[in-house]
């Protein structure tokens, strides 16, 4: 798509605003969650277009689906992780998948396509990690750390259960089918596509489990991913102070779209 075409940017500012506005009424966003996500919706339809924006928007909108659904059956306390999200979860996200449709575009035409692959493959991460941990919330036992399959609390960060990873693999073959159909990825690209989102997906457990910030709340007593808990500070008790949630999403999708070209190099060679 052409950057400089006024019709095409007119139509992203209408579609933009609509589903900004949607978002506010529906409590998918929060304010400063919407101003991210013009900015990256906005570079995708440009830039990448129409198509690319599709899939952007059906992880949106599958992802708020599947919170707002575990939040009505099952609560919001077994999982710390923004069920109205705000700036740093859309960056968290969209950063990466963004930061390649822009190199795609200003790239000579014949790594376009490997720039859609790794593309697919960071929303794929993004969209796997996502319904992986809120289908995983409905398994009727307790989860296990990935890094010692011991058993954990709901929501422990790193914490997996064969119920997560079938959500996790429902939302690489959603993204599969519907970019398919939209023309974006071929029956070759698929399975790299697949695997990548799921490289990304149980790389994003790993990191959780091993190096992410947990706290101990000064009033409850609950271990937690967040530094404040009950309005108080929270007291680190383990991993790297800046590796929080959202660091994590990001290193994930990252990892994502890498594994995605690694994959697409080795079996083109």
């Amino acid at each position: 798509m052409n950057f400089f075409d006024l019709l095409a940017q007119l139509r992203a500012l209408i579609i933009l605003a609509i589903i900004s506005t949607i978002s506010l009424r529906y409590h998918l966003l929060d304010r400063k969650g919407v101003l991210a996500s013009i900015l990256i919706g906005y570079l995708i339809f440009t830039l990448g277009g129409v198509e690319h924006f599709i899939i952007l928007l059906l992880f949106f909108g599958l992802s708020s689906i599947a919170t707002k659904v575990r939040v009505r059956e099952i609560g919001a306390n077994f999982s710390e992780k923004d069920w109205i999200r705000g700036w740093r979860n859309v960056l968290a996200n969209g950063l990466v998948p963004t930061l390649i449709i822009v190199s795609g575009y200003i790239s000579q035409p014949q790594y376009r396509s490997l720039a859609t692959i790794g593309y697919l493959a960071t929303v794929g991460t993004a969209f796997a990690d996502t319904l992986a941990t809120e289908v995983g919330l409905f398994y009727p036992k307790k989860p296990r750390l990935i890094t010692n399959f011991k058993e954990v609390a709901k929501g422990t960060p790193g914490a997996v259960s064969p119920y997560g990873y079938v959500g996790g693999l429902l939302a690489s073959l959603t993204i599969c089918v519907f970019s398919y159909a939209l023309g974006l990825a071929n029956l070759s690209s698929i399975p790299i596509i697949i695997s990548a989102s799921m490289i990304g997906m149980t790389i994003d457990s790993f990191i959780g489990a091993a190096i992410q910030a947990k706290y101990r709340c000064r009033v409850c007593g609950k271990i937690t991913e967040n530094s404040h808990h009950c309005n108080q500070q929270s007291e680190r008790i383990m991993g790297v102070k800046i590796i929080n949630t959202h660091m994590v999403n990001l290193i994930s999708t990252a990892i994502g779209g890498g594994a995605a070209l690694i994959l697409f190099s080795l079996l083109m060679s």
